[in-house]
């Protein structure tokens, strides 16, 4: 299933928010699937460092398993020097934060 999907973000070194469409083969859109997407994006050549959660943690969900994915939406953030990041599907107004 493809999903298109609108991502804000702005760069550690450039002054605006930079808005972009991209899309994937996913059946779940979440944090670090955008995160990878928009990576792919803006460093072709680059394989994905990090791995990548098929969902998104829920409330109910391990504490040590929130934890980890969050650290890991950090140094992806860091990784590829993004100081602000969210996200929203195609036809929807609401944006999701990483």
């Amino acid at each position: 299933m493809t999903i298109k999907f609108w991502v804000a973000f702005k760069l550690v070194n450039q002054p605006a928010r930079r808005d972009i469409q991209l899309e994937v083969d996913e059946l779940v859109l979440n944090c670090d699937v955008v995160l990878r997407a928009l990576g792919n994006h803006l460093n072709p050549l680059e394989e994905w460092p990090f791995s990548v959660e098929g969902q998104t943690c829920s409330g109910d969900t391990d504490v040590c398993r929130t934890a980890v994915q969050r650290r890991r939406i950090k140094a992806a953030r860091e990784h590829l020097g993004i100081i602000y990041i969210s996200y929203r599907t195609d036809g929807e107004g609401l944006e999701s934060l990483c």
